[in-house]
């Protein structure tokens, strides 16, 4: 494999090197922010968590909320294989390896805010390896993400061999079982016991729900699905092709408005019963929910609702359509896992602890903003020296071989 990659690579590197003016200013870009977030990381690691919004009644901010979110959009990513080895939806296989890797980086993001929240890296590394509790949903959930991570590794080896065209039957049948189990595994194993951390916690009553598991699934498959759209979309106008086809948009622009439906209607539920309810935290929960978070509150439900309007119209499943709802999407699940975290935790556990708040601080938003331009980062250098498509191959042929198989048209 590695002689085939090399190979790959004579063409690869000269391509990257003339990728032109606005690539390296948006990688300049991208190693600014970084630069800011690792400044204030560094600064965090130093002083203390005191310089964050956090607290020791509000432990739990944008970097939990992070987590959770690339966590579901990790797992959600994971559809592309499902529909092309499952339902033999071929017109995917475009975007099959750009699937895998966007999945693989969001769980490496995941775990990287999950060490920033800790404050010292070196603590984070002792679970699961030091600090073994089995009936700990931090010990079971975090173990997963180790296991999530070798499958996705090894899925993204053997797409890659199939794209340079050196993969064996073998090999193809490898990477068809790993996409078949990826996905179950992502949904059930990973993220519903993330979705559990919070379901089990009966002093919060926005979490104490045996429906927040559940939410999280149809979150994760809306949010990492409107991903994979998105990168489909600005990579077929980067290139200027069509990465896919019409009807395949079509049809991923169908997928999400049903994964967006799915999620609505587990939120309306939610909701109606927390008001109904009328317990004094419920009644806490949804006075914060309109009064200081209801932007992020609007964000969500808004943009979700916005996002199934446009895609229940033939335009809006076309790449234009789909880039904003993908887009929408993308931001309002963001906005309700920050809502979910932050909300949860700021109804006072005791009346004499009066007022809670949080409000993230400067240093605490480049942390989260270096990491996202660190992911972005990763993609753009990735995607550019790892073949993404079968044809890749195309450019640096073997001396005298002729190419077995041509990439079929969309």
């Amino acid at each position: 494999m590695l002689k085939a990659y090399f190979r790959y690579l004579k063409s690869a590197v000269p391509e990257l090197i003339r990728s032109g003016w606005r690539f390296y200013a948006f990688l300049a870009m991208l190693v600014a922010v970084m630069a800011w977030g690792g400044y204030s990381y560094l600064l965090m690691f130093l002083d203390g968590h005191w310089i964050t919004g956090m607290s020791d009644m509000v432990p739990w901010g944008i970097y939990i909320s992070m987590v959770a979110f690339f966590i579901g959009a990790s797992a959600g990513a994971t559809m592309v294989g499902l529909l092309i080895y499952a339902f033999n939806r071929n017109d995917y296989k475009p975007m099959g390896t750009r699937a895998i890797l966007l999945a693989l980086l969001c769980i490496v993001a995941a775990t990287q805010f999950l060490i920033v929240d800790f404050g010292n890296p070196f603590r984070a590394l002792k679970i699961p390896w030091l600090l073994r509790n089995p009936t700990s949903m931090f010990v079971i959930s975090s173990t997963s993400y180790y296991g999530f991570m070798a499958i996705l590794g090894l899925e993204l080896y053997f797409a890659v061999k199939m794209s340079l065209g050196i993969a064996s039957h073998k090999d193809k049948s490898w990477a068809k079982w790993l996409g078949l189990i990826a996905v179950p595994y992502a949904l059930v194993v990973v993220h519903t016991f993330t979705g559990t951390i919070f379901g089990v916690i009966k002093a919060r009553e926005m979490w104490n729900t045996p429906l927040l598991p559940v939410h999280f699934v149809a979150s994760a498959l809306a949010s990492g699905f409107a991903i994979v759209v998105f990168v489909a979309v600005t990579t077929s106008w980067i290139q200027k092709r069509e990465i896919l086809s019409k009807k395949t948009f079509s049809h991923s622009g169908q997928l999400l408005a049903a994964f967006l439906v799915a999620t609505l209607f587990i939120d309306f539920v939610d909701y109606v019963v927390l008001k109904y309810s009328d317990l004094p935290e419920g009644r806490e929960v949804w006075h914060l929910l309109t009064t200081s978070f209801l932007p992020l509150f609007i964000l969500n439900l808004g943009g979700m609702v916005t996002a199934v309007v446009i895609l229940c119209f033939r335009k809006g499943r076309e790449p234009k359509g789909l880039f904003v709802a993908s887009s929408l999407t993308i931001a309002a699940i963001m906005a309700y896992r920050i809502n979910l975290i932050v909300v949860g935790q700021l109804v006072p556990l005791y009346p004499e602890l009066g007022e809670l708040t949080y409000q993230p601080t400067t240093p605490e938003v480049a942390v989260m903003l270096g990491l996202i331009a660190l992911v972005i980062f990763l993609y753009a250098m990735t995607s550019k020296l790892v073949p993404m498509e079968a044809k890749a191959i195309k450019s640096a042929p073997e001396p005298g071989s002729e190419l077995k198989e041509q990439p079929a048209k969309l």
